[in-house]
């Protein structure tokens, strides 16, 4: 797939961002310093009705188009401007429920259609587990990757720290849990980057001294042992004086994963065989073995489709291919939860939508308010539209700048539902979370 000289542009700056912080010792230091308890960098605060609940964060990098993943079928403007793909090569137009090869999944009485390769939600959504936020976004969209990810992550137009490294700064711990927050990929996610500190694991299996097999004892001897020293009155580097300080915890750790053993998903789940499926088979692994998990992340790339989009059936490219592993993985994780899943909340995300309109190349370039997915705890399934409602047409006059589609749910208020009513959040704990915003409910949860 081709990329437009903005996100080539883009792709130069995160290299460059990525490289910046790992020779920090931000990222680097991810196996030691991110296994450091959460509590030793946190604030004293009360504990919230937490005990047992989870948050999964999938984010979808790269900008998913959401009005081909929640179709307005019965909306002939939507055909105008994104011809059927049955009508010719490069169309992206996903053709309405009955309407033949790659026809959309229709949802009853409401005038829209699932996208053919979100099939595993059908279900879901018909037993109102499922939660659908049809413009989800903020006023001020830059249509920039990074930038808007940043927002999204950080929760703030100019916060340093991530909106969940926030959350856990705000409300107490339950016990003590093994690991209470885990980013799950070789970088954290920024929305979980901040003074309490966070693992990235990017393969559970990893996490493990047994493959040394009679070198483990002796190796975890010593470093214990180099540990207990006191580097108080040798060394003024602050990362050597933690290292001493917090290393025995992260041994600890990585035996309390040794004893978990590999990932056994139940309930016939059957995972992607990708990274994104792994990982969120792992996460379902971690929260069944009783480690006290309360928030991951996981990420899927791929969004950006400029080009080769595809539609359905026998018409599906770059976003139908995408489309399928992302609801593939996610219905995994539900079945393999199982009742499990009354007390975890999975919330999908992206940075922005593309243009209503297809362009030359059978894509659709940056956009503005996208598809988001809620899911699982008691959340009230259902279209979310807005205040203002889904527009009536896809006609310009009705569109942001004539392009975009309108962000008419802010996605702080999405985030701020799922604290208040999954994890139990009072008010003053949210506005150490968002400060200054004022918390619109989207009625998201029963």
């Amino acid at each position: 797939m081709e990329t437009c000289q903005h996100c080539r542009a883009e792709e130069e700056d995160l290299s460059r961002r990525t490289l910046l912080k790992r020779a920090l010792g931000v990222a680097g230091a991810a196996l030691v310093m991110n296994f450091f308890p959460s509590e030793f960098l946190r604030r004293t605060a009360a504990a919230a009705t937490n005990a047992g609940k989870t948050l999964v964060v999938v984010f979808q990098r790269g900008g998913n188009d959401g009005l081909n993943t929640i179709v307005p079928y019965l909306d002939s403007q939507y055909y105008a401007v994104r011809p059927s793909a049955l009508s010719g090569a490069g169309n992206i137009g996903i053709p309405p429920p009955g309407g033949g090869d790659g026809a959309g999944i229709g949802l009853p009485g409401k005038g829209f259609a699932m996208h053919p390769a979100i099939q595993p939600f059908l279900d879901l959504y018909n037993n109102n587990t499922l939660a659908i936020v049809t413009q989800a976004g903020f006023v001020g969209s830059t249509q920039s990757h990074f930038t808007d990810q940043d927002i999204i992550e950080r929760g703030l137009f100019s916060a340093t720290e991530g909106w969940l490294n926030r959350y856990l700064q705000a409300v107490g711990a339950v016990g003590a849990p093994t690991i209470r927050a885990a980013g799950m990929g070789s970088d954290l996610a920024d929305s979980l980057r901040g003074a309490t500190l966070v693992p990235a694991i990017n393969d559970l299996s990893a996490l493990s001294f047994a493959r040394l097999g009679n070198s483990k004892a002796p190796l975890e001897s010593n470093l214990r042992a180099l540990y207990a020293q006191d580097p108080q009155s040798t060394s003024t580097n602050v990362y050597s004086r933690l290292v001493h300080a917090l290393g025995p915890d992260m041994l600890n750790r990585v035996a309390s994963i040794e004893a978990i053993g590999p990932a056994a998903p139940q309930n016939g789940a059957v995972y992607p065989n990708t990274s994104y499926g792994r990982q969120l088979r792992d996460v379902a692994h971690i929260i069944r073995s009783g480690l006290g998990l309360e928030v991951a992340t996981v990420d899927i790339g791929g969004w950006d489709t400029h080009d080769d989009q595809g539609g359905g059936g026998g018409a599906t490219l770059s976003q139908g291919a995408r489309l399928a592993e992302f609801s593939g993985g996610i219905r995994a994780f539900y079945n393999d939860l199982g009742a499990r899943m009354s007390n975890v909340v999975l919330l999908t995300c992206t940075e922005f939508g593309r243009t209503v309109r297809q362009n030359a190349s059978g894509g659709t370039d940056h956009g503005k308010a996208s598809v988001w997915f809620v899911l699982g705890g008691v959340v009230k399934g259902g279209l979310y539209h807005g205040a203002a409602g889904f527009p009536s047409s896809l006609i310009d006059a009705n569109l942001d700048e004539g392009r975009y589609i309108r962000p008419t749910v802010e996605f702080r208020n999405i985030f701020s539902d799922v604290l208040v009513r999954h994890f139990g959040v009072n008010a003053t704990e949210l506005g150490n979370v968002f400060p200054g915003q004022t918390h619109l409910p989207v009625g998201l949860f029963v």
